[in-house]
């Protein structure tokens, strides 16, 4: 109806705090909410639950997406100089963007979350998760956004990192699968397929590979 959508690629929720049940989810939720009530600026708590509610807005939950953006605000807030917080809070802009209906709005919250999310990187250039962060809510975004190089620029420098082989093989699928899927939208099908490849081999049972083997049989591999 409106020319403004999101382009919405789905991250596997929990993925940046391990592969957890819901349940196991619902209950840390609780115990973190318990402690955060009895110290409410205690900012490590405000980031492990902020991820939590994170995780589960990206699974579609939009009370989640409300309540993780009120906690990573509070802690860009408290401290201004914590750029995961902030590259966090760029996220759930664009979930914030994802669940509103009024396209201006939309268009609104994705440059509030492209400003968070460019802001953190030029904070922190070579912190991986916030490379991470940004690369995959680049290609999240519609094209009208212009976010494509952005993408481009965060897979390329998180795949070059000196600590990029020391990552789990959770972080290194995904990376794998979405420096392809950013490769493939700038017509660069030879590295494309070589990223998907490499998401397949590295992590051959996970989701990340099954999307990898999906793509590369679409462009005839």
């Amino acid at each position: 109806m409106n020319r403004i959508q999101l382009m919405w690629r789905p991250v596997v929720p929990l993925l940046f705090l391990g592969l957890v049940s819901f349940s196991i989810g619902q209950e840390k939720i609780e115990e973190l909410e318990r402690k955060l009530r009895a110290s409410p600026n205690n900012e490590s708590l405000l980031m492990d639950l902020g991820r939590l509610y994170h995780d589960l807005g990206v699974a579609g939950d939009d009370d989640a997406v409300e309540k993780g953006f009120a906690l990573f605000d509070r802690a860009v807030t408290l401290d201004s100089t914590n750029v995961v917080a902030r590259a966090y809070r760029g996220r759930l802009w664009t979930l914030k963007a994802r669940d509103a209906w009024w396209p201006p709005t939309k268009l609104s919250y994705l440059r509030q979350g492209a400003e968070d999310l460019d802001e953190a990187v030029s904070m922190a250039p070579d912190n991986i998760m916030i490379r991470l962060l940004r690369g995959v809510n680049s290609l999240g975004a519609p094209s009208i956004m212009g976010r494509l190089l952005s993408a481009l620029e965060d897979f390329i420098v998180i795949l070059r990192h000196p600590d990029f082989p020391e990552q789990t093989k959770e972080l290194k699928v995904m990376a794998f699968y979405y420096g392809g899927v950013a490769y493939k939208r700038a017509d660069d099908y030879e590295a494309a397929k070589g990223l998907f490849k490499r998401a397949v081999s590295i992590f051959p049972e996970s989701e990340f590979a099954k999307k990898a083997r999906d793509e590369l049989k679409d462009m005839g591999s």
